[in-house]
Order: C-alpha cells, then structure tokens, then sequence
C-alpha cells in the first residue's frame, strides 16, 4: 500500500508539472509585467527512470544468477541464454581421438561425436519488501546430439520446457558496499524425462530436460565495491530430495564462481570470471537406456570437474527503469570426468534484464 501511495504522488505531482508547464505556454507572461519584474520560472523536474545508485559494476557477470536483491517494490524481468556445446570426448584429463575411444571401449555400439545444449530462461523477480526478493524462472530447453552408430551417423533433436524455479533472495549482512545474501530455491519436476528419438527410443540422459524429481537449490553470495571497481563470490549447490518416477536420481551439482568488474564508464563494464563446477553420478538407472550401448546412457560415467575462466561485459540503459543487457564467455582451464564423456570446450553466457 505505501508503495501504491508513493507512486500515487508521484503521477501526481508529474502531471501537476505538466498542467503548469503547459498552463505558460497558452497563456504567457502578463503584458505589464517589466522582463526584470518576471519570477524565475524553472523547468519542471521529472522523476528519473533509472535509479541513480545502480552502475554496471553493480551487476555480476552474465552466468551468474541471482547475484542482488533488490529494493523495495521493485520489479524485473529477466531473459539469460546458455550456450554449451560439448564436442570432446574425454576419459580423465585425456582428450580421445576416435581411434583411441574404438581401441579402449570396443563394447560400445556407439561413439557421441557432439551434443549442444542451449536454454533459454524467462524470469520476473519482485521486491515485496526489502528483507526478501522473490523470483520466479522457467526454462525452455533445446538439445542436439550428433553420434556414429555402427560407422552410420546419427542426429537427434530435442526440446521443451525444463524444470521450473521457484526462488527466495534473502540479505542478511550488510557494511557499507559489502553485501551477503542467501538464496534459496525450489526446482519442479516439469521438463520431461522421456525424450525419445523418432522411433520411440528413449534418448540418453544429458538429451532430457529435467530431473523429473522435487530439487532444492541454495546459494550463498558476497559482493563489495570500491569507487569503480567491483568483486563477488558465490558459492551454490543442488539437493536431490528423491528418485524420479523413472527410479534414478541425477547426481548432486555443486558450483562456485568468485569475479571482477571494472567501470569503464557509468553504463559500461568488464569483467572476469573464474568458475568451479562438481557433478556426481546417477543413482540408479532408467530401465529404458543400455548402458552397454553407449557411455551416454551409463549412470556411472555422468560425473565430472570443470574449472573455468573468461570475460565478460555488462552495458546499462537507462530507458524505462533500467534495462541490462550482459556477456559472458567462459574457456576450460582444467577438466577430468568419469568417461568417456561428451564435455565443453567454451560455454557462451548472455542475459537482459529489465529493471523498474
């Protein structure tokens, strides 16, 4: 209600501003009057549209979610774009070459070549108080997987809704311009675990889009500033609270990140990421998939390390509130996996918010 009061005031006064400014203009200043006589008459102020405390260092980089809470009854709108294309296959530290995955694994039937991954998010966050931000993100999943069957080439194409989250941003320490919040989430089980190619085969494990189980997420994040430049930590981890209908369990991710952001002007700045990236293995197995056919489909090659670094930009506008638009490309610097294992090379990272 006392946001409503405000904003209330607000038009209020704005159009009053308006009334008189045109009020002037059709009627004039008065014929007797002496030019110097005349009152100053100062141009009405209109509200700014985009808050005066946020810069672009304000911002984590673009692969960084829920970095900020925000002010109260403030709204945001928010579309990221996650682009991962894993076209190396390893055992270990070790890239394999297609002689030495056929000399090493000559049980499979297959060989995964590529599998890109690109999801697109829509999100809105609210403010209804400034102790908690509320958030909500429903991702649309894209997937393609390239494999050699029998020396034949195959391509399968998948895509859907993934797993719905439903998100609380709490602050809780705050000194100067170091702030700490944690973030807790609810991940529903609406992407689909029963992907299949157009023969009805059920497609393996990293072409579905969702957990099809209940998944909590919490995250714990830090950020401090000093004149124009910027720097953060967050660490998060995802809990599986039980097997999906399916009878598996994906394994546990734990993920940390820690950045730098430098002003290169008020609505400009770059930035550097250095990320780390746990993932454990399957509990159980869908009875649909043949772990003998291919690594893909086996529970117990899933799990891997990833230690990553790139940079990045963030661009503010200050249009309607505030809008943000964001960078980020990320390069492996260390990987070991349980293979073998389709992994990325380069990750791409971009989002637009839009802030009022």
């Amino acid at each position: 209600m006392q946001a409503v009061i405000v904003r209330s005031k607000r038009i209020r006064s704005l159009l009053g501003g308006g009334l008189a400014f045109a009020g002037i203009l059709c009627t004039g200043f008065p014929a007797v009057a002496d030019e110097d006589s005349l009152p100053p008459v100062s141009a009405p102020k209109f509200p700014s549209l985009h808050r005066p405390l946020d810069r672009a260092s304000d911002f984590a980089p673009a692969g960084v979610l829920l970095d900020h809470t925000h002010e109260r009854g403030d709204w945001t709108f928010v579309y990221r774009y996650e682009r991962t294309l894993n076209d190396q296959l390893k055992a270990g530290e070790k890239t394999l070459t297609t002689a030495e995955y056929a000399a090493s694994y000559p049980g499979y039937a297959s060989m995964p070549l590529s599998q890109l991954e690109e999801i697109h998010s829509f999100g809105v966050m609210y403010a209804p108080h400034e102790r908690f931000t509320l958030a909500m993100v429903l991702p649309f999943v894209e997937n393609r997987l390239e494999q050699s069957v029998g020396g034949v080439f195959e391509r399968h194409r998948s895509s859907g809704i993934g797993d719905a989250l439903f998100i609380v941003l709490l602050p809780f320490m705050q000194k100067g311009t170091q702030k700490t919040q944690f973030n807790v989430a609810l991940s529903l089980p609406t992407g689909s675990i029963r992907v299949a190619d157009g023969q009805g085969n059920r497609l393996p494990y990293l072409m579905q889009h969702g957990s099809g189980s209940w998944d909590v997420n919490w995250g714990l994040t830090y950020t401090g500033k000093y004149q124009w430049l910027a720097w953060g930590a967050q660490v998060e981890s995802q809990y599986r609270i039980g097997s999906n209908d399916l009878d598996y369990e994906l394994g546990a991710v734990y993920q940390a990140s820690s950045w730098l952001a430098a002003e290169a002007g008020k609505w400009v700045s770059v930035t550097a990421r250095l990320g780390w990236i746990k993932t454990e293995n399957i509990k159980g197995a869908d009875a649909a998939l043949n772990p003998g056919t291919s690594p893909l489909n086996d529970p117990r090659r899933q799990a891997g390390t990833r230690v990553e670094m790139g940079p990045g930009v963030n661009l503010l506008v200050p249009v309607l509130g505030g809008q943000r638009l964001s960078f980020e490309a990320l390069f492996s610097l260390y990987q070991s996996v349980e293979g073998p294992q389709l992994a990325p090379d380069v990750k791409f990272n971009a989002s637009w918010q839009w802030i009022f």
